[in-house]
């Protein structure tokens, strides 16, 4: 996005992004219980049936190799996997109160913190610190975490998923019509948008704003391209 927003085809007319994370679980079936976790090397082995298995899975899609193409250094293999759905509540409703900016500079953090740092995306305490980073009041933050607020949304967007047949991630909803599936090189979609900045055949909206009560202010305001640019 920003490759596409620093240097548009039509200086006076550049293309404009807003960009929605929608929920999706891995584990679903993951208690929601903040103390509970396991680390994410004991989910993947038992999920591809061993060790040597795993190790396969591994040098197949080489994710070492395509985190390093982007910066990351090191993926915690360690990191502690728990249920996501504090996490996907936060996310919304930091997009909903403070708009894309904000959420997307906490998804990046929070992927950080994960991935990298390997803390559990169930601690609300880490959450409500992570959030207070993108300028939302902490106290605020917590008391929204303690609540149930936003499941019903959350539930909301992955119907919507399964009925259009996504059962896996990552994939993309570009100008909501064209989907990307799998881990694209970020040339697939620099060119998919340059197509849609000639034809000028993007999209007015989301296919998943009125489910999650994502505002229309909220969509009309495009992502600031400088967004989080210890990151880039």
């Amino acid at each position: 996005m920003r490759a596409v927003q620093r240097e548009p085809l039509d200086a006076n007319n550049p293309l404009r992004f807003t960009v929605l994370r929608v929920p999706f679980f891995l584990e679903p079936e993951y208690p929601r219980d903040e103390a509970w976790s396991e680390t994410n090397r004991t989910r993947l082995e038992r999920k591809w049936g061993g060790k040597r298995e795993f190790d396969a899975q591994k040098r197949r899609h080489r994710l070492k190799e395509r985190g390093e193409d982007v910066g990351i250094k090191h993926f915690n293999l360690d990191r502690l996997a728990s249920s996501t759905m504090a996490s996907h509540r936060l996310v919304q409703w930091v997009t909903k109160n403070h708009g894309c900016t904000a959420s997307e500079t906490l998804y990046n953090d929070l992927n950080k913190r994960h991935f990298e740092d390997g803390q559990k995306l169930n601690d609300k305490r880490m959450l409500a610190e992570a959030a207070a980073r993108v300028g939302v009041d902490a106290n605020e933050a917590m008391e929204f975490l303690q609540s149930g607020e936003g499941e019903m949304e959350i539930e909301g967007a992955l119907l919507i998923l399964r009925k259009m047949g996504i059962n896996s991630i990552p994939n993309f909803i570009v100008g909501a019509q064209h989907i990307l599936s799998g881990a694209v090189h970020s040339s697939e979609l620099i060119k998919l948008f340059r197509q849609i900045e000639r034809t000028g055949k993007g999209a007015p909206d989301s296919a998943f704003a009125a489910v999650l009560g994502i505002g229309d202010d909220v969509i009309a305001r495009p992502l600031d391209a400088s967004y989080n640019e210890a990151s880039a």
